[in-house]
């Protein structure tokens, strides 16, 4: 893999991070407002999206530290 790509690939690493949460927390927030369960849902949305994110960082490092 040229240098260029490999720069690429692992810059989307922190966006694709961030926007995990991000919707994350946006999916628990209007669940929330819809269902009148606040804060329950948002921590919930919160949680979910760190562990995508977090697994997403996971399966892309291990794919260029082969």
């Amino acid at each position: 893999m040229s240098t260029i790509k490999a720069i690429g690939a692992l810059s989307t690493v922190g966006f694709s991070f961030v926007l995990a949460i991000v919707l994350g927390v946006a999916g628990g927030y209007y669940l929330d407002r819809w269902l009148g369960t606040s804060p329950w849902l948002f921590m919930l949305g919160f949680l979910f999206g760190l562990a995508a994110g977090v697994l997403n960082v996971v399966r892309t490092s291990r794919k260029f530290l082969k």
